[in-house]
Order: C-alpha cells, then sequence, then structure tokens
C-alpha cells in the first residue's frame, strides 16, 4: 500500500463503491433469479402434469387386475380345452373298443358316445367367452400403453410414429386373429 493520500481509499470510499456495485448487481440477479424461478415451476409443472397423466393410464389395475385375470382365464381355456379333449377320446376309444357288440348295443353305445362328444364340444362356446374377455383386456392394456407412449411423446416433443400399409395390414391380422375355416358357433349350437 501505498503512502500517499490520494491514492489511498477510505472505508466510505470502499462502502460507496460497494454500494454502487450492489445496486448495478441487483437488476442482473434480480432477472437471473426470475429466470430461474420461471425454469423451476415450468420444470415442476411438466413433472406434475407427467404424473396426472400416468395416474389416468391406471397402471395399478393392469398389474392389480386386469394381467392376474387374465392368467386365469387363460389357465380355464387350457382345462376346459383338457377336458374336452379327454372327453372326445375317452368316446373315440369307448367306439373302437365296442366293435364287437351286437348291432342294437353297438348303436346304442355310438349314439351316446357321440352325444358326450357333442357336450365336450361346448367347451368352445365358454372358452370362446373367456378368450374374448382376454383380447378385451389385451386391448385395454395396448390402449393405456398407447396413452402413455402418446403422452411421453408429447413431452418429449416427439411425433408418434406413422405405420405403413403393411404395419396396418399385419396389426389388423393380429387383431383378428387366423381363421381355420372350422365349424362356427351357430354351426354347434344347431347340434345341440
Amino acid at each position: 500500500m501505498k503512502n500517499s493520500s490520494s491514492e489511498q481509499m477510505t472505508l466510505t470510499d470502499v462502502i460507496s463503491v460497494a454500494e454502487l456495485l450492489t445496486s448495478s448487481l441487483q437488476p442482473l440477479l434480480r432477472r437471473i433469479d426470475v429466470t430461474l424461478q420461471k425454469e423451476l415451476r415450468g420444470i415442476l409443472t411438466k413433472i406434475e402434469n407427467l404424473r396426472q397423466d400416468i395416474s389416468k393410464v391406471h397402471a395399478d389395475d393392469i398389474a392389480d387386475n386386469r394381467i392376474p385375470e387374465v392368467g386365469k382365464e387363460l389357465s380355464e381355456v387350457v382345462k376346459a380345452t383338457e377336458s374336452a379333449t379327454n372327453s372326445i377320446m375317452n368316446a373315440a376309444e369307448t367306439v373302437l373298443a365296442a366293435e364287437d357288440k351286437p348291432e342294437k348295443d353297438y348303436r346304442k353305445l355310438v349314439n351316446d358316445q357321440m352325444m358326450a362328444v357333442f357336450e365336450a364340444c361346448s367347451f368352445q362356446d365358454i372358452t370362446g367367452q373367456r378368450i374374448t374377455k382376454v383380447v378385451d383386456t389385451v386391448e385395454v392394456i395396448e390402449e393405456r400403453i398407447n396413452i402413455l407412449c402418446e403422452m411421453m411423446d408429447a413431452h418429449a416433443g416427439k411425433a408418434a410414429p406413422v405405420l405403413t400399409e403393411a404395419e396396418k395390414s399385419k396389426e389388423k391380422q393380429l387383431l383378428h386373429g387366423p381363421t381355420s375355416g372350422g365349424a362356427s358357433q351357430s354351426d354347434i349350437d344347431a347340434l345341440f
């Protein structure tokens, strides 16, 4: 520090410079503070909106109710199909094993066993209803996943993918499933 009095700053001068510096920086700091607050509020709003959007998807319902129900329905379809198959096989084996019976007894046996086969075929109606429930649940899950993806894309500023005609056709085939040209439900109902 120099000893000349003209080059020395007094405490009053230091305070004046500090006040000047503080007063000139305050508008800048306020703008930074306001901008930061706006950005944080914007982020908070986006998080809250996303949270609300996700709650609309009802993910808990899917995990807690729909997926376990789908598993139960499919298990019942397997059981009904297995039971029907066993009944049909037993009827066929009974008929094949009885070919040495007198004609009258054999006809009665064949008629009885054919009725057992027709009754066993009624599983199709029940399994059809169960599979319809499964398909409905899968469609609900797909819809909710699509909603979630759309929300995520909207929040990220992305456009949803556009499907080609081939993809649309493939999706349509998946939704309607294969057709085997077998008996319709009305054909089976007519037998009873």
